[in-house]
């Protein structure tokens, strides 16, 4: 559900913004912990063009963009409401342009730059918010923006490696998909009337093709529904702790697609954490946040407990370990870096070599599956045009001429 929200902040200087939440209630709880003074808090039932722009998703080469620019501006000497000016001149985003329109006025109200960005959830992920907090409270906002582009380009690199490599699967799939339903449901009958008349003799892979031909098409509206429903099914486990942790959890378990799935997860999370230590916030607060950027429950769950673990006094290394989430590698690495004062960097390298991993797996990964993929394909449709004309080449061998 979505927001809007008008407040007033610890100077006293009136606030507004768009916040996403499942109720009033968490949006109220929301800026009560931020010690905001609530003014009103209403739900969106319909909204303006100006609403709608703001609380669209930015795209992360926007994003990136914006980010990269700002921070030189700012390294220029340029103030920060003159820097978002130009940012706003300049974006061809129509929603980001309201997004630094909105923000630039609530930064010349007294607010800093990061209480404003954190009005706009739906763009600036907590780690950003967050990074520039501490970029600011250090005085150092525009190393932390650069750092900050830095870790949105790498990200968007890993994501868009996965993408491309998954596109091109997808498709011969579903380009065969379907063609063998076309000729099951639409050709197959043909032969079928065909073959009845002439009282053919079939062969048994025909005989097979024949019974599932008439399988698939007195059954197609009830199989569309039933992958319909597991897809619903699906859809709503997801939203129920218990099945998102269940599904997250067979997910990391998958042959090939888990060992990608967890090794993109270790470098998220070692990218992250050392850039949230490198621009100075503590251990624990930095785990924090990088719980919720890492978009799997299973793993969430473990790096809570490890979490609590610390705080208790424990090193870092060892809950991490005990929970088994991540691979030894990584946790030795990580003890490594404790012991020497230097886990920051530590985990930067660490998140560069799974980084480099990710790429390697993938390009493995579609050299093993692409001739495999192909060579299967080949011999499915090859096999469904075979059985369907062994009939007629035997009615053609046996037809006297």
């Amino acid at each position: 559900m979505q927001f809007s929200y008008r407040a007033r902040d610890k100077r006293g200087s009136e606030i507004s913004g768009q916040v996403q939440a499942l109720n009033k209630r968490e949006v109220i709880n929301g800026l009560l912990k931020e010690k905001y003074c609530i003014l009103e808090v209403i739900e969106f039932k319909g909204r303006t063009a100006l609403d709608m722009s703001m609380v669209k998703s930015v795209g992360s080469r926007d994003l990136l963009l914006m980010t990269r620019m700002l921070a030189t501006m700012l390294d220029a000497g340029l103030p920060i409401i003159r820097a978002l000016n130009i940012l706003h001149q300049q974006t061809n985003n129509k929603h980001l342009k309201n997004i630094l329109l909105s923000i630039k006025k609530q930064i010349e109200r007294g607010l800093t730059l990061h209480e404003a960005l954190a009005h706009y959830p739906h763009t600036f992920s907590p780690v950003y918010i967050n990074m520039v907090k501490a970029g600011e409270m250090g005085g150092v906002l525009y190393q932390v923006l650069s750092k900050l582009a830095e870790h949105l380009e790498r990200e968007r690199e890993i994501r868009n490696k996965v993408i491309t490599a998954s596109i091109y699967p997808a498709l011969l799939l579903v380009f065969t998909s379907i063609t063998v339903i076309f000729i099951l449901v639409f050709v197959m009958p043909t032969f079928t009337g065909l073959f009845e008349s002439v009282g053919a003799d079939l062969p048994l892979p025909t005989k097979i093709l024949i019974a599932f031909s008439g399988f698939l098409r007195d059954n197609l509206p009830g199989l569309i529904m039933a992958v319909a429903g597991l897809v619903y099914i699906g859809k709503k486990m997801g939203q129920v702790p218990a099945g998102r942790y269940y599904l997250d959890g067979l997910y990391l378990k998958l042959p090939l697609f888990g060992r990608l799935h967890s090794r993109t997860l270790e470098a998220r999370f070692a990218r992250t954490t050392g850039t949230l230590i490198n621009a100075g916030i503590p251990i624990l607060q930095a785990m924090e946040i990088v719980e919720g950027a890492l978009g799997n429950t299973y793993v969430l769950k473990a790096l809570v407990q490890a979490r609590e673990n610390i705080s208790e006094g424990q090193s870092i290394a060892l809950p991490l370990q005990e929970s088994g989430v991540f691979e030894p590698m990584l946790t030795q690495m990580i003890s490594v870096g404790e012991e020497t004062g230097a886990l920051d960097e530590m985990l930067s390298k660490m998140s560069d070599y799974y980084d480099r991993e990710v790429m390697h797996t993938i390009e493995q990964s579609m050299a093993a599956i692409e001739p495999l993929l192909i060579l299967g394909i080949a011999m499915l449709i090859g096999g469904v045009v075979l059985a369907t004309l062994l009939p007629v080449f035997d009615l053609v061998g046996t037809t006297p001429i």
